[in-house]
C-alpha cells in the first residue's frame, strides 16, 4: 500500500514563522519607506524654504545686472543640493538658463518661484522653476530600509536555523524509525542523534515513553499470534459462510433476489460497453397452489427444487446462473446468449420439467412451467427491460401455460 504522504510539524512550523516573518517585513518596509518618504519630503521643503530666503534675492540681483555666468553656476548649486534635480531661469527680457535633468520639468510636483526686482520687490524680473529629484528620493528610501531589512531577515534566518537543528532534524530521526519498524525490528531501540553536550529535554522523555510502550507491545504480540490466526481464520470461514447465505435461496440452492438486483445491473452494463448479447427468462410453475392446497408445503417445496435443479442443470455452469424471484417464480439469466439461443434453452428446461413428473409415494404429479424471454436491448433501463420480459411472462401464461413467449412474437407496446 502506498505511503501516505506526512508532513513535517518542524517544517510546518517554520513555514508558519517564514510567513509570519515575510508580513512583518512588508508591514516593516511599508512604515520604513513611508517615514523615509516624509523625511525626503520634509528635507526637499526646507530646501524650498532655503531657496525662497537666500536664493531668490541673490537671483534677482544677478538677472537685474544680466550677469549670465554668475546665473549658471548659481543655478548649478540649485540643481545639485539633495532632492532637487532641476532648476530653470526664465527672465522677463526672453533668457532662459537651466542645470539639472530636463526631462524632471515634466513633473507635476514642480515649484515655480517669482523673482522680483532687487529695489521694486512689486515688479516681476522673472521665474525660477525647481523640480526635485525622484531618483534621490527612491535612493534614500532604499537606505533606510536596507539595514533594517537586512537585520530583521538575518534574525529570521537564524530562528529558522535554531528550529531546524533543535526540533526538525530529531524528530526526523524519530519519524523514520518509527516508519522503518516492521515485525523483526520491534525491538530496536530508537536513537536520535543530538550532538555532543546535550541535555536531556522533552524529546528525550517521549522517546523513552516510546521505548517502554514498544516493549510492551512486543510481549504482547509473543502472547496474541496464535489466538490471532485462529481468530482469523474462524472468522474468515464464518464471513464465507454469511456472503454465501446472503446470496443464495436456501430452499433451492438457488441465487436469491438480493443478488438478482445487484449483479444484474453489472450485467447491462458489461452487455452495453462490449456489446454482447444478454437475454432474461422468466418462468412461473404453472398450478403452483394447487399443488401445495392438495400435497402439502413440504410437497411444494420438493417441486421447487425439482424445477430449480433441472434449471441448473440445463444452463451453462460458471456462465448462465439461476434465481428464485419469489415464490415459485425463476429467473434464468443467460449471458452472451441471444433472444433466439434463449429461447431453445428455455424450451429444453420447459420439456425436461414436463417429462420428469415428480414422484409421491408411487403417485406421478405432473409439473409444467410457463417462459417469457426478452433480450436486452443497447442503453435500456433495467426496469424497462424486467417488465418487458414479465409481459412476455404473462402472455405465456394467459395463452394456455407450459409454453415459451418471447418479446419479438408479441405485439405489446410498454
Amino acid at each position: 500500500m502506498k505511503q501516505e504522504a506526512v508532513q513535517s510539524v518542524a517544517n510546518k512550523l517554520i513555514k508558519r514563522i517564514a510567513a509570519y516573518c515575510l508580513v512583518s517585513l512588508l508591514g516593516i518596509a511599508v512604515v520604513q519607506g513611508y517615514l523615509a518618504w516624509r523625511h525626503a519630503t520634509d528635507e526637499f521643503e526646507l530646501g524650498m524654504r532655503a531657496i525662497g530666503q537666500t536664493q531668490l534675492q541673490l537671483l534677482s540681483i544677478r538677472v537685474w545686472e544680466a550677469e549670465s555666468h554668475s546665473l549658471e553656476e548659481q543655478l548649478e548649486q540649485i540643481s545639485q543640493q539633495p532632492y532637487i534635480g532641476y532648476a530653470r531661469l526664465t527672465a522677463d527680457v526672453g533668457a532662459v538658463f537651466e542645470a539639472g535633468d530636463p526631462e524632471l520639468r515634466k513633473r507635476a510636483d514642480v515649484r515655480t518661484f517669482n523673482i522680483a526686482q532687487p529695489d521694486d520687490r512689486s515688479v516681476s524680473i522673472g521665474t525660477l522653476e525647481i523640480a526635485p529629484d525622484p531618483r534621490v528620493l527612491y535612493g534614500e528610501i532604499l537606505r533606510s530600509l536596507g539595514f533594517s531589512m537586512a537585520a530583521y531577515i538575518a534574525l529570521c534566518g537564524v530562528i529558522i536555523v535554531l528550529l531546524k537543528r533543535e526540533l526538525e532534524r530529531p524528530l526526523r530521526y524519530v519519524m523514520d524509525y518509527v516508519t522503518s519498524l516492521s515485525q523483526q525490528r520491534a525491538s530496536d531501540a530508537a536513537v536520535v542523534g543530538r550532538g555532543e553536550g546535550h541535555r536531556r529535554d522533552e524529546l528525550d522523555i517521549v522517546l523513552e515513553g516510546f521505548q517502554t510502550l514498544q516493549n510492551q507491545i512486543e510481549q504482547q504480540m509473543r502472547t496474541l499470534d496464535s489466538e490471532v490466526e485462529s481468530r482469523t481464520n474462524a472468522l474468515q470461514s464464518a464471513m464465507e459462510s454469511i456472503q454465501q447465505l446472503s446470496i443464495m435461496d436456501p430452499l433451492t440452492a438457488c441465487y436469491n433476489r438480493r443478488l438478482f438486483n445487484e449483479r444484474i445491473v453489472q450485467e447491462a452494463e458489461r452487455a452495453d460497453r462490449y456489446q454482447r448479447p444478454l437475454t432474461l427468462v422468466f418462468s412461473d410453475i404453472d398450478f403452483f397452489k394447487r399443488v401445495n392446497d392438495r400435497y402439502g408445503h413440504s410437497v411444494g417445496d420438493q417441486a421447487l427444487c425439482r424445477v430449480a435443479a433441472i434449471m441448473r442443470g440445463e444452463t451453462r455452469e460458471s456462465v448462465d446462473w439461476v434465481v428464485r424471484y419469489g415464490g415459485e417464480e425463476f429467473v434464468m439469466v443467460l449471458p452472451e446468449t441471444d433472444q433466439e439461443n434463449a429461447v431453445r434453452t428455455a424450451e429444453r428446461v420447459r420439456q425436461a420439467i414436463a417429462s420428469e413428473p415428480l414422484l409421491l409415494r408411487g403417485k406421478q404429479i405432473a409439473l409444467t412451467c410457463s417462459f417469457g424471454v426478452a433480450q436486452y436491448r443497447p442503453d435500456e433501463p433495467t426496469a424497462a427491460w424486467l417488465e418487458r420480459v414479465d409481459h412476455c411472462l404473462y402472455r405465456a401464461k394467459q395463452s394456455g401455460r407450459n409454453r415459451v413467449c418471447a418479446w419479438e412474437n408479441l405485439d405489446l407496446q410498454i
